[in-house]
């Protein structure tokens, strides 16, 4: 292979190139705005607190999202394509596949609680809000549910998914961003053991199985941002060691970690592998694959080797 076979391919600038460029967009981006959030939260003399906020998951994952947004721009601009083509959907973010996905995803945590509660893992306990802190923790972690949502499909199963499949398939592509997702997880949260990182690789497969089918992120977003409502305020589940203090119930989780997930939270527990294998095989016969996919046979991909 000469040199500049290294960096060049047949469509230009090589798929990892091009990631590689699009995540330093990101991180240059995203830390420049926590800077500028950081002196304005010194200014006010305010303390970021510490624990599982919405507040906190909000501002964060916001700023993320805006930066993942720029990049992926940037990007666009240059290869000159439209920003749906990497599956984000803009002004449709919200139409019926997102909230199909909604339903989706609260449907497979809810089974997941209530495998955990059925083995005598789980007590629901009783509202641990009332009144006006109840409508305010609920406001705040449905809008930190849908950032968190938003800027992690967008930063995973947007353009790298799309410009990796580019270099390698879309198979090969979903899998390696899903195990690295998991790994992320894993490497980045206290008290991790082996089954979170399993439950939020194949989980992110099975996300990418969804961008696979429907052609674009709304239902993948509606899924992740319902799921982590629920895991984490519906059913006020621990994630990381830490409880929301917000959270909606004062439930608890009791017995061996392989039941219940420990201080990780329900996604650890051993039942959510069969709780995902159901999720796979529901999706498989609700939505079967049309004509034109994400990734194969489509308008999105046909542009790229035009260029």
């Amino acid at each position: 292979m000469r040199a500049q076979e290294i960096f060049v391919g047949p469509i230009g600038l090589r798929s990892g190139w091009r990631l590689l460029i699009f995540l330093a967009i990101v991180i240059a981006f995203e830390a420049a705005f926590q800077e500028v959030v950081v002196l304005i939260l010194k200014a006010r003399g305010i303390v970021e607190p510490e624990g599982l906020y919405a507040m906190v998951f909000l501002v964060g994952d916001a700023i993320t999202l805006i930066a993942v947004v720029i990049a992926t721009w940037i990007m666009a601009r240059w290869e000159h394509r439209k920003l749906s083509s990497y599956g984000l959907p803009g002004k449709n973010a919200f139409g019926r596949r997102f909230w199909e996905g909604a339903v989706f995803g609260y449907a497979g945590v809810s089974a997941l609680i209530l495998l955990i509660f059925l083995a005598g893992g789980y007590s629901a306990g009783s509202l641990a809000l009332h009144g006006a802190a109840l409508r305010r923790a609920t406001l705040l972690w449905l809008l930190a549910s849908l950032a968190i949502g938003f800027a992690e499909e967008y930063l995973f199963r947007g353009y790298p998914q799309f410009i990796l499949a580019q270099g390698m398939g879309f198979w090969p592509a979903a899998i390696l961003i899903s195990f690295l997702f998991g790994a992320l997880h894993y490497f980045s949260k206290p008290y991790e053991r082996w089954p979170d990182w399993a439950s939020t690789g194949l989980l992110a497969l099975l996300i990418c199985l969804t961008l696979r089918r429907t052609g674009d992120l709304r239902f993948a977003i509606g899924f992740h941002a319902a799921f982590d409502f629920g895991a984490i305020f519906v059913y006020s589940g621990p994630n990381g060691g830490r409880l929301a203090p917000d959270r909606l119930l004062t439930a608890t989780f009791h017995g061996a970690d392989w039941l219940t997930g420990g201080k990780l939270g329900p996604e650890a527990s051993l039942f959510v592998f069969p709780v995902i294998a159901a999720m796979f095989l529901a999706f498989h016969v609700l939505y079967r694959a049309p004509s034109e996919t994400f990734g194969q046979s489509s308008p999105v991909l046909s542009s790229v080797t035009k260029q």
